[in-house]
């Protein structure tokens, strides 16, 4: 009888182990204990229990995959009983203040329910931090007594951590030999990146960083290929915006969440559509519908600059996991920035992501550019290499010309007007620009692609240069969406070629150009020259001009007059 006993309580305490281990999938190596706390058996995970089992038995435990710099703390939800007069360890009870109907099973809700007591303080439970690993910081361990532990996450304002935690559990139990004494305590690992299950029942995942994208879909004219986070189109031209955000997959732990995406336009480039404004929700695949109202989202601030859309909380808690979609439209306007100067726009996307109400945020910008020719390559940079660029340059006569109000002899003609013309795009873009008095053709806001330059009006005295010159501008970019090079070839030349350095933040830290310019714009010798052919054969100023042909007219008049009545008289004789 007392063998059969034995043998009961030996099956009681092995379902024990494996029902508090159901949530532990895998064991792994801890960091090495301090020399006082050494587990005194080969089994990394157990402790070697010496005598009758007590309360100052603990095993170790760890919690993988959880990002640097976080907080983890679990709090006991189940403890081991002991009786009173050295009876040893008895079972397992729920933790005072605890809510457990079977505490050998809890369910996902009671977890998550429990989660939300501790995280707004309304349940004090004992606690243990637990430490990251030197070997690796993403590792946290600790050594716990037997009985079920809560796992939270928080991160402490860490504004670097962009991942949600959901609660995960812990097993720590007693295990006995094979003559039903109970001999060690095992600890037990959980990893962050799983499933939350207890019964092979999928509840939720243990942690998650949502989705989230901000990308280029097409413009007036679309680029090909198209890069998602950074284009070129003309001063004028629609482009294409959608942000991709998932609402993160919250456990019943969270009881009031944010969820937030915005997007800001910088200067004053990109102009915002907000009537082309939508919002859909759906699944990762893109189906979605269009979702609007009070009761999903508020749309404030909004205007032309950039706008926030604020899910409810509500709402966000009930679409847990879906995928959020928003489309919008935005004109470059006529203030745009040229050449590697970008025009930006950034959006963010934040979150809450943990149960006690902490957020983080994501960004995600893109870049649009738009072109120039005999313009600074990048406006807002004082550097020596920000130079003006010299692709076009009108010529005549050697002649004087007041630059910055000094006279100098120059063949540099001002005053030259000449139309650019796209020829491969609709609509078409048409530009104008007049010679200044160092011969330059300044066109701004163009887009890349192939163009005619034609002069339609020459200087005064000079005759007009009716060639029609091919202009062709290329360009490539990184994979981040930044402008690496572009080139502006005129009457089939290489005129220039513009090439960036960017630094780790995406500023810019050189621009070189080949061939020729050097960086300084001293050679000019790729410079495309525009000459004109100087009129001859007009009087000087205050001449005789055009008096002496009228005298002339006037005198064969008379001649013809008096010839037909002398003619007449001679015919009225006869």
């Amino acid at each position: 009888m007392k063998k059969m006993k034995t043998k009961r309580l030996l099956a009681v305490l092995l379902t024990l182990a494996m029902v508090l281990g159901m949530t532990v999938m895998a064991f792994a190596t801890v960091t090495e204990p301090p020399a006082d706390q050494q587990p005194n058996t080969d089994e990394v995970l157990t402790q070697k229990v010496e005598g009758v089992p007590t309360a100052a038995n603990k095993a170790p435990v760890e919690v993988k995959n959880v990002e640097a710099g976080e907080t983890v703390t679990a709090y006991r939800i189940v403890e081991a009983a002991y009786g009173a007069n050295g009876e040893g360890f008895t079972g397992y009870k729920a933790a005072s203040g605890v809510a457990i109907a079977n505490v050998l099973e809890p369910t996902s809700s009671e977890v998550t329910s429990l989660a939300a007591l501790i995280a707004n303080g309304s349940l004090v439970l004992e606690k243990v931090t637990l430490e990251a690993s030197e070997a690796d910081p993403t590792t946290y361990t600790g050594w716990l007594g037997a009985g079920y532990w809560l796992v939270l996450v928080t991160n402490d304002e860490n504004e670097d951590v962009t991942k949600i935690y959901n609660p995960m559990l812990l097993g720590v139990y007693y295990t006995a030999d094979d003559n039903g004494k109970i001999d060690t305590v095992t600890g037990g690992a959980v990893d962050a990146n799983s499933d939350w299950s207890l019964n092979s029942t999928p509840a939720y995942a243990k942690s998650q960083k949502p989705a989230f994208d901000k990308k280029i879909t097409g413009s007036t004219v679309t680029d090909n290929p198209l890069n998602p986070s950074g284009n070129d189109v003309a001063i004028g031209d629609t482009v294409n915006f959608e942000i991709t955000a998932q609402i993160p997959s919250y456990s019943e732990a969270y009881k009031n969440v944010m969820v937030k995406i915005s997007d800001t336009v910088s200067g004053s480039g990109l102009e915002i559509d907000t009537d082309s404004i939508k919002v859909k929700v759906g699944t990762a695949s893109g189906t979605a519908v269009e979702v609007s109202g009070a009761a999903v989202y508020a749309l404030d601030p909004v205007d032309q600059n950039g706008f926030t859309i604020t899910f409810t909380s509500e709402y966000a808690l009930a679409h847990a996991g879906e995928y959020v979609y928003v489309t919008y439209d935005a004109v470059l306007g006529e203030n745009a920035n040229l050449n590697f100067d970008p025009n930006t726009n950034k959006a963010t996307f934040e979150y809450t992501n943990d149960p006690s109400g902490d957020t983080t945020k994501e960004e995600d910008e893109t870049r649009t550019y738009t072109f120039a020719i005999d313009s600074n390559l990048y406006g807002k940079e004082e550097s020596e290499w920000n130079k003006v660029t010299e692709e076009l340059l009108k010529t005549g006569e050697v002649h004087t010309e007041t630059v910055s109000g000094t006279a100098v002899t120059t063949t540099a003609l001002s005053g030259a007007v000449f139309e650019l013309k796209s020829v491969d795009r609709t609509p078409e873009i048409v530009r104008t620009a007049t010679s200044d008095a160092l011969g330059h053709l300044s066109f701004t806001g163009l887009d890349a692609g192939k163009y005619e330059l034609r002069e339609v009006k020459a200087p005064e005295g000079y005759s007009l240069n009716e060639a029609v010159i091919p202009v062709e501008i290329t360009a490539t970019y990184n994979e981040d969406g930044t402008l690496n090079q572009y080139v502006i070839k005129v009457n089939n030349q290489n005129t220039s070629t513009y090439t960036a350095t960017y630094e780790k933040d995406k500023t810019i830290s050189n621009i070189t150009t080949t061939p020729g310019h050097n960086n300084d714009f001293s050679d000019v010798s790729d410079t495309h020259e525009i000459k004109n052919t100087k009129l001859t054969g007009l009087p000087s100023t205050g001449g005789i001009g055009t008096t002496i042909f009228t005298i002339a007219g006037c005198l064969i008049m008379i001649l013809a007059a008096a010839l037909f009545f002398a003619s007449r008289r001679k015919t009225s004789k006869k």
